[in-house]
């Protein structure tokens, strides 16, 4: 049978238990591989409601931790957890950065894997205090200063704890497994590569995931047919050269500042593909010490993407060439350090079909938006592309909500209906896919 026209299965007591979990993650932000104290609330609840919990080195592989904290802050953001009332036995699998859960819970009866994701990571800006922004009025804003949950990612953790209990309580409805991933260091790109080889969706037959607001501002909204997830690369360049006396000994210098301008101005100057969007950008550089000192290192990290994961591998190509022929020039040696991947993402036709189906019969969705461009990246592509390169389905999509300030802004805000919201169209999907 499936999904039947106007069937509701999640309760207002669980949604209001649900806003306040989103509440206390709000609250107790952390960005990549810090994110110990939704780590440990995901992990404790989920344990409770009888899942199979995995984390640590069982699900991240230590040797993708990229852009890894310094192991003060680590160690300063567990103990942060540990006081914010986090037990540490949901915490120790995690210290030095493992961060992130996987849950699996089987049912009694023959049927596919079902997967869904939620990313964990806050952003790193600094919360408004206003007393018209209503985390501020109401006491839940961010109690860590300089992160801040402003992208709704305490909003995707929130929902999938709320989807996770739904099927606990129902687990007689479980045909086959259902899978809950609980991602880390989305923003910065890297969460999924690091666990994607250690198996976390293989196996899955089908995958889900969604984000919170971007370009469907309304409650009631949702985009079903995300187009244009582009694929990303981030890297640290280095370039090394002799310091010397700017005046009294030039010629013995090699400037590593000068062979960086050069790499930084050509790299914004790659011809663009006609295939698909293309996008450079150098968002930082350093160098230099004194006035009359030859810099001998420079540093820039810069990123590139494109339409698709080949178009975005010109781009990268390109940009090696380039740096390389910086390097060169000016007699130096260099050194380039990934620092993040995506891949372009669409979503299976079949999913798309299926879902729109579902979300004409629902009574929360107002109105189902048309093909929508996400026009940026998404850490969720690593998942979809491995799940369907095994023959599985994926799709991601956008749930409507007004975002106040709009996202990574420091008055970024969603409207706490979309948990429910959210957590009712998966449920619906899980009811249309296992009875089809």
């Amino acid at each position: 049978m499936g999904y039947e026209k106007g069937q509701e299965f999640i309760s207002e007591q669980d949604h209001a238990e649900a806003i306040a979990w989103r509440r206390q993650l709000h609250k107790y932000p952390q960005p990549s591989w810090l994110e110990f104290y939704a780590t440990g609330l995901v992990a404790e609840k989920l344990s409770a409601w009888g899942y199979e919990v995995q984390m640590g080195h069982d699900i991240i592989d230590e040797s993708k931790l990229l852009l890894l904290p310094s192991p003060e802050k680590l160690e300063e953001e567990y103990q942060r957890a540990l006081q914010a009332g986090i037990d540490e036995k949901y915490l120790l699998p995690a210290k030095g950065g493992l961060t992130g859960v996987v849950a699996t819970l089987k049912g009694n009866q023959a049927g596919p894997v079902v997967a869904f994701r939620f990313d964990i990571d806050s952003n790193e800006v600094r919360e408004a205090l206003e007393t018209d922004h209503i985390p501020a009025k109401e006491n839940f804003a961010s109690a860590i200063p300089g992160y801040a949950h402003m992208c709704g990612h305490d909003a995707h953790t929130a929902t999938g704890l709320l989807l996770a209990k739904w099927f606990a309580d129902n687990r007689d409805q479980i045909k086959g497994s259902v899978r809950f991933i609980f991602q880390p260091n989305e923003e910065n790109l890297s969460g999924a590569a690091a666990m994607v080889d250690k198996g976390v969706v293989d196996g899955v037959d089908y995958l889900l995931g969604g984000h919170v607001g971007t370009s469907a501002r309304k409650v009631g909204h949702i985009a079903i047919n995300v187009r244009d997830i582009l694929a990303m690369a981030r890297f640290e360049v280095t370039f090394t050269g002799r310091a010397t006396h700017a005046a009294g000994s030039p010629q013995e210098g090699k400037n590593a500042l000068l062979g960086a301008c050069a790499a930084v101005t050509n790299l914004h100057g790659i011809a663009r593909h006609a295939g698909g969007a293309t996008t450079v950008n150098v968002g930082y550089i350093e160098s230099g010490t004194a006035w009359n000192v030859v810099p001998e290192v420079a540093y820039f990290r810069f990123e590139t993407r494109g339409a698709s994961t080949e178009i975005n591998e010109y781009m990268v190509n390109r940009a090696k060439e380039i740096i390389a022929g910086a390097a060169q020039m000016h007699d130096l040696t260099y050194e380039i350090k990934p620092a993040a991947i995506s891949f372009g993402g669409t979503n299976s036709p079949e999913l798309v079909a299926l879902a729109d189906k579902v979300a004409r019969q629902m009574p929360s969705v107002e109105e189902i938006l048309p093909t929508m461009s996400l026009g940026g990246s998404e850490d969720v592509t690593v998942f979809m592309k491995r799940v369907q390169e095994q023959g599985g389905q994926a799709i991601f999509v956008l749930f409507g909500t007004p975002t106040c300030g709009g996202h990574h802004n420091a008055k970024f805000d969603v409207d706490e209906r979309v948990l429910k919201n959210a957590a009712e169209f998966y449920v619906a999907m899980y009811q249309e896919i296992t009875h089809k």
